[in-house]
């Protein structure tokens, strides 16, 4: 696998270690595209199931006020030596996803991409939006396999979907109303 690297921001260029195993990184190519799509945003950027961190470290380094949660302690440990390497302030709670979106909200983008090996990867996510952690008229994004198809009709009434797919991944962007 190629070195991760922060594609834009304060931090661009520079470098992101990643655990030696348990993590599939975000690819740049799907990191660049989806802070391009959220550009004229800002706020709070929660990446849930954080793995390496590169999505709250890249979101830090464009300026956003960043929460990585992952549950792994190594995993952790590596996302909060990247933020104290790079310079950015990055918030890291070592937590399991599904138990802190149930206690905190307010987030303007929530980001989500659970391990692909879990027996029913796309619950993670109807749980997620159910459990509403993105502030009125946030967005969430959830990363999976250009494979899965996630049901409207299991997501939060009035939900507006749309598809972005980068190769095997697929970012499925979901808006609530406010």
């Amino acid at each position: 696998m190629s070195r991760i690297r922060i594609t834009g921001g304060t931090a661009r260029g520079r470098p992101v270690q990643a655990p030696p195993s348990g993590t599939r990184p975000t690819p740049a190519r799907l990191r660049a595209a989806v802070f391009d799509s959220i550009q004229f945003r800002s706020g709070h950027f929660l990446d849930l199931f954080a793995g390496s961190g590169a999505m709250g470290l890249e979101a830090a380094s464009r300026g956003w006020e960043a929460t990585c949660v992952e549950l792994a302690p190594r995993a952790a440990a590596v996302i909060r030596e990247n933020a104290r390497r790079l310079k950015l302030e990055v918030n890291v709670v070592q937590a399991d996803a599904l138990r802190f979106v149930q206690d905190n909200s307010g987030f303007e983008v929530v980001f989500a991409s659970p391990p692909y090996t879990l027996a029913d990867l796309a619950d993670p996510y109807y749980r997620i939006v159910a459990a509403r952690p993105a502030a009125p008229g946030g967005l969430y994004l959830l990363q999976h396999p250009s494979s899965l198809q996630l049901e409207p009709e299991r997501l939060p009434e009035h939900a507006e979907l749309r598809r972005r797919s980068y190769g095997s991944n697929t970012v499925t962007e979901v808006r609530l109303p406010a």
